[in-house]
């Protein structure tokens, strides 16, 4: 019976036991915390997440001047307390603090007090609360302080008594709301009224504070952002005016005009509005002190060119580039040179003769860290990344230049090519070889060609070339081109490419299926028991699939002689007579392709083998490579990397290391 009354005082006496032992403390020296001042505190974790932590870690939060900011404290133990030491600002209100362990982003375990969160105020060196503290505090407590890292520091409430409280302790405090203070005193004040008050609240101290004078660029760009919130078009319309009456030539103003010239507008409206803007606002003087606007003029610049290009009005065209900087000038370059001539559409010539222009320009601009913003301020990625567009930009002009018969103007660009651009193209790799021919510059031909393999990026052409290189080379005979060409590529992109393969590998059960080929029989699955089988998914839609029939020729012709590796191009996800146009395109490009038509579904799609391995690709993504062995998907593979050598090889080792399994 004892045993029994003991067990159940235990019992008892767990809630309050658990409640001890999850009382984790802190206390700060001195009580009262003034600005200015060196203060510490003493962190007691028992009880908590982070009560057998060795190295918690501590962030403060401190609101100053009008604006939060975080800091990392750090902590030093003391039988079993954690301690602490921060210098609050001179205009210091509120001090938060949270422990965590781990990374910050991602901590493995936190201690905010269970949501109610760690914090004090902070009073002037007189002892007297700041206007603005009871303010900051609200904010923190709801969640409001527009810093998202502060939102773990304490669970978010929108309590609105107790939101509202704190606004009438401030409102006590500080008599009058200083201008400083009034749009984070709305946006409280918001969570507590009905949207018809705050609507007329708001208004009312707007105005009342307009009146006032004194009025800076930031607080009529805030108030007239805060009528646009309240959607009060009167309002927003008189700070507007005052923006330009008070601020003309501002960043505020500079942007309204943006807006108020080019929104909702279209092809002639655009323009003028565009270039009405330009003269108000010319490019060349926001560069002399640059802001944060610098996509507005991106923008502007862009759409004008555009418009200028469709429209015919080259010289105005081309007078845009006159300033701008590179990745602008890439972007309009990208938008109109290059989208012309790979669709083939528009007046070639023109397009060339345009680019010869430009070319120099970006060139000229390449280095301008014009990418910088995009990539975080990581100036060796920007220049990479703008590195990167020239060589397209090139391949573009060179292009052009060969179709153009200009062999002597697109020879001279081949130098501006980056390391990795040189021979990493293989399309830009037979544009080469061909203007060395037309050049009658046969010596630099094969070296180009032993580059290009050794790079991976050969098409079939490059590769008869070579070829027939070689064999001028050695009596006219083949013997030991094989091991030649194998000798020209580097291990490392062997193990490279191995690597990658390996990668791609998978083992995924194959439905069987029944497809019509090109000649109206039907090809069934089940008879490729003793076989590898390549399949290829494309469409005639998708670019990226019809380039890269190439490498599947290439692929075709290495195993042409080989009963026990099959390749199979499968049309899938197309429309219309689609069978004519796949046969037709096929036939009239001269593919030696085992053609075969992805069966109509239930719904009417046509890709109904394509949509049965869905759980593998875990994408509806077009060109898929996938390599099939004893009914099981060993293989997968999406997308086109640009070189036909590239993939016939990813193919290739993976059919030669699915050859040797046992």
């Amino acid at each position: 019976m004892k045993k029994h009354f003991f067990k159940k005082c235990m019992l008892l006496l767990c809630p309050f036991f658990g409640q001890q032992l999850a009382a984790q403390t802190i206390t700060w020296q001195p009580e009262t915390l003034k600005q200015n001042q060196k203060i510490s505190f003493n962190y007691q974790p028992k009880g908590g997440d982070l009560e057998f932590s060795d190295g918690p870690k501590a962030l403060a939060a401190v609101y100053s001047d009008n604006k939060w900011n975080t800091v990392p404290v750090k902590l030093e133990k003391k039988n079993k307390i954690w301690t602490g030491s921060y210098q609050l600002p001179d205009h210091a209100v509120l001090i938060a603090l949270k422990f965590y362990q781990g990374d910050l982003q991602n901590p493995e375990a936190l201690d905010n007090q269970n949501g109610k969160g760690y914090y004090h105020q902070v009073v002037d060196t007189k002892g007297k609360i700041v206007p603005g503290t009871y303010l900051a505090e609200a904010s923190f407590k709801a969640g409001a302080t527009g810093d998202w890292t502060l939102n773990s520091f304490v669970n978010p409430s929108k309590d609105q008594k107790v939101i509202d409280s704190l606004l009438q302790k401030e409102e006590k405090l500080s008599k009058r709301i200083p201008r400083s203070l009034l749009f984070s005193y709305l946006d409280l004040k918001q969570l507590t009224i009905l949207a018809s008050e705050f609507s007329i609240l708001a208004d009312n101290l707007l105005k009342s504070e307009l009146k006032n004078g004194n009025l800076t660029e930031q607080f009529l760009a805030l108030a007239q952002r805060y009528y646009e919130k309240l959607k009060n078009e009167s309002g927003s319309a008189a700070v507007e005016s005052l923006i330009f009456k008070d601020y003309p030539k501002s960043s505020t103003a500079r942007f309204l005009s943006y807006r108020k010239n080019t929104e909702g507008k279209y092809g002639k409206d655009f323009q003028a509005g565009a270039e009405d803007f330009l003269k108000a606002f010319p490019y060349m003087e926001w560069k002399k002190s640059p802001d944060n606007q610098a996509f507005v003029y991106y923008t502007i610049f862009r759409n004008l060119a555009t418009q200028y290009f469709e429209g015919g009005q080259n010289e105005k065209f081309l007078g845009l580039f006159k300033d701008i900087d590179f990745k602008t000038a890439n972007e309009i370059y990208r938008w109109n040179i290059t989208r012309g001539q790979m669709s083939g559409r528009g007046d070639q010539k023109l397009l060339y003769n345009d680019s010869r222009i430009m070319i120099p320009y970006l060139l000229e601009r390449q280095k301008d860290n014009s990418y910088l913003g995009d990539f975080d301020n990581n100036a060796e990625k920007a220049q990479e990344n703008a590195d990167n567009q020239m060589d397209d930009r090139l391949f573009t002009h060179i292009s052009l230049a060969n179709a153009q018969g200009d062999y002597a103007g697109a020879n001279q660009y081949f130098k501006y090519l980056s390391e990795k651009g040189t021979f990493g193209n293989a399309d830009l790799n037979a544009i080469h070889v061909n203007v060395l021919e037309k050049l009658n510059d046969t010596k630099a031909i094969k070296p180009l060609l032993e580059s290009s393999v050794a790079a991976n990026a050969v098409t079939p052409v490059m590769f008869t070339k070579l070829k027939e290189l070689y064999k001028s080379e050695h009596g006219g005979k083949e013997e030991g081109y094989e091991q030649y060409l194998a000798g020209l590529t580097p291990s490392d992109k062997k193990n490279e490419m191995r690597t990658h393969v390996m990668a791609n590998m998978v083992n995924y059960p194959l439905t069987p299926f029944s497809l019509e080929n090109a000649d109206g029989k039907m090809v069934n699955s089940k008879d490729w028991a003793n076989q590898i089988v390549v399949i290829d998914f494309w469409a005639t839609w998708c670019r990226p699939c019809i380039e890269a029939f190439p490498g599947m020729q290439l692929l075709i012709d290495q195993y042409a002689k080989d009963p026990k590796v099959a390749v199979y191009m499968i049309g899938t996800m197309q429309f219309g007579d689609y069978k004519t146009k796949s046969v037709k395109y096929v036939q009239d490009n001269n593919y030696r392709f085992n053609l075969l038509h992805d069966a109509v579904g239930p719904k009417g799609e046509q890709d109904l083998v394509f949509r049965s391995l869905a759980p593998l690709f875990k994408s509806s993504a077009i060109p898929r490579k996938i390599i099939i062995k004893n009914g099981l998907v060993r293989y997968s593979s999406e997308g086109y990397s640009g070189s036909p050598s590239q993939l016939k090889d990813e193919l290739s080792v993976a059919i030669e290391i699915l050859r040797a399994e046992k």
